[in-house]
């Protein structure tokens, strides 16, 4: 149950996009405001977890970061688990890039956790993963994997398929997403038209994940789907959503 849990969280929220690229740069323009979302978590038909995120600028830092914490039986075989990602970005230039993330399992048997800090002087990161240390060379607008889903969260661009580099579990790595098709999706804030999108893992599982992103919600994910040979593994869907600058 523990590796089902963090199997959810980690391949469905924050493994969506990001390699230096045009369409890989995020400012003032295409930057969703800040705001506060609840997801629930279903592995099946069972509800599993919650999710709280939240979008907020603090003393000059974009502050990007999700609290996850299993319910129902779920939480009887996990307790207080509490999963924690937290991505810092800051304005330079012209470009919000990203400074530092971790990602945090509180109350898990296992060491899964990362944190990363950005060297954009040289172009380097210090990585710390399950407590091993290195130092990566990363090209222009690489994004840790959760921060990068901000790429997605805006009007898609013109090209179809966007690729994007990312580091996640200690590594440099690079995703392709197509933007598919615009569709109507029934969630409990409504029924929202939303974008489309889909990545392919090449693995005999052929695991493919989905996201629709709704213009209506300026472009937040609405729901995140995980399939595995065909089969909807884990789903993420929206519960509420709060923007912070209307009072």
């Amino acid at each position: 149950m523990k590796i089902i849990f963090y199997v959810i969280l980690t391949a469905l929220f924050f493994t969506q996009p990001a390699l230096g690229n045009p369409a890989a740069v995020l400012n003032e323009e295409n930057l969703p405001p800040e705001f506060e979302a609840t997801y629930d978590i279903h592995k099946g038909s069972i509800r599993v977890g919650k999710m709280s995120v939240s979008l907020k600028k603090v003393d000059g830092e974009l502050i990007y970061e999700s609290i996850t914490k299993p319910v129902g039986m779920a939480a009887l075989f996990l307790g207080d688990q509490v999963v924690t990602d937290r991505a810092v970005l800051k304005l330079i230039g012209n470009q919000y890039r990203s400074i530092e993330f971790a990602h945090q399992m509180k109350n898990s048997d296992k060491n899964r956790n990362e944190h990363y800090v950005f060297d954009w002087q040289n172009n380097k990161a210090n990585i710390k993963y399950k407590d091993r240390s290195s130092v990566l060379d990363i090209p222009e607008n690489t994004f840790d994997n959760y921060s990068a889903q901000l790429l997605l969260m805006r009007k898609p661009i013109d090209t179809a398929i966007n690729t994007y580099s990312v580091i996640s579990k200690g590594r440099l790595k690079e995703y392709r997403y197509e933007l598919e098709t615009t569709e109507m999706i029934d969630s409990k804030i409504g029924k929202l038209n939303a974008n489309k999108y889909v990545r392919k893992k090449d693995n005999d599982k052929k695991t493919t994940y989905l996201g629709w992103y709704a213009e209506e919600i300026n472009y937040l994910p609405i729901k995140l789907d995980k399939f595995e040979n065909d089969k909807l593994d884990v789903s993420i869907q929206i519960t509420d959503v709060k923007w912070l600058d209307q009072n």
